[in-house]
């Protein structure tokens, strides 16, 4: 029975092809770069999608059940690669190639259940050919965790911070995963392996670091948003101290609502230095809240004055 290895013949390509287009180390692409990946993805999905079809009816031509889970796989890979389409005709080329990826992902795995539904046993190059998808998977999934700490790297380099250390690691990093992808495009499983562990090893020691920096960017941007709405609360006061459109009544509502809001970011600050980041924010919410509480007043002053307008008529 040849089934199962036409299954893992496609799976095999697939796996190779996908090296060049998903793993590349290069962050910035061009549109024009972003575009060109998109479409070999693309054309890639169709071809794997034709031999996923021809895997089927091979299975019914052995007068194998095809297994429902193979069915229900293969239709979310269909439903991916639908939006993976329509995404790359409105150009969100970033978009598509993420529905595509997934699309390939369940046309992988039907293949597999497809492989198991077959009571021959695996050879050796069945064998080579799961080992090198799952290390494959790995090396996926940890570049797109690298490329997450980079972002957070670089925005918290771009407030000031020191990050030498961690874009060290992470170039480190960076090395074992594309030598480990060059050693899986030559089936050097052992070889790929080492790489992956030497790079899952730097992540999780640089771990106590890399929270760190989370927390040290969360509370940046929390004291960036602080200070922001405090400037426009203290505008928003002054303004309405000066106003003489608005009555009296509600000048007032409007004062005490922005004196609350104040003093909820006074409250936030003072949590904030002392690192207890979800107490500070649930303040700015209750600042908000006080905020969004006194333009009521300020949008009611405003409607009863346009009302008053609107009523005056002029006399020839």
């Amino acid at each position: 029975m040849k089934l199962k290895k036409v299954a893992i013949a496609i799976i095999l390509t697939f796996v190779l092809l996908l090296t060049f287009v998903i793993l590349n180390p290069t962050l910035a692409l061009t549109s024009e770069e972003q575009r060109t990946k998109t479409e070999t993805l693309l054309n890639m999905l169709n071809t794997v999608n034709t031999n996923v079809v021809e895997a089927f009816n091979r299975l019914n031509t052995y007068n194998i059940p095809v297994p429902p889970n193979a069915e229900a796989k293969y239709n979310e890979g269909i439903a991916h690669a639908k939006e993976a389409v329509s995404l790359m005709n409105v150009e969100n080329y970033s978009e598509a190639s993420y529905e595509a990826v997934k699309a390939m992902q369940n046309f992988k795995e039907t293949l597999i259940i497809l492989q198991e539904a077959s009571p021959v046993e695996p050879t050796d190059t069945e064998t080579t050919a799961e080992q090198a998808i799952n290390l494959r998977a790995n090396v996926t999934r940890i570049c797109e965790h690298v490329e997450r700490l980079e972002n957070l790297t670089a925005k918290a380099r771009a407030i000031g911070y020191n990050t030498t250390e961690i874009d060290d690691r992470l170039s480190a990093t960076r090395n074992y995963l594309e030598n480990a992808t060059k050693k899986l495009d030559r089936l050097d499983l052992d070889g790929a392996s080492e790489e992956l562990r030497s790079a899952i090893t730097l992540l999780d020691e640089a771990k106590e670091f890399l929270d760190d920096l989370v927390n040290l960017v969360k509370i940046a941007n929390i004291q960036k948003y602080l200070e922001e709405t405090a400037k426009r609360i203290s505008e928003t006061k002054a303004d309405v101290a000066s106003s003489v459109d608005l009555s009296q009544q509600n000048k007032t509502n409007a004062i005490v609502a922005l004196n609350n809001s104040e003093t909820s970011l006074e409250n936030a600050q003072k949590l904030l230095e002392e690192d207890k980041i979800n107490e500070a924010i649930g303040e700015l919410e209750e600042a908000k809240r006080w905020e969004d509480e006194s333009c009521k007043y300020l949008a009611s002053s405003i409607s009863a004055t346009q009302k008053q307008v609107e009523s005056m008529s002029i006399t020839p």
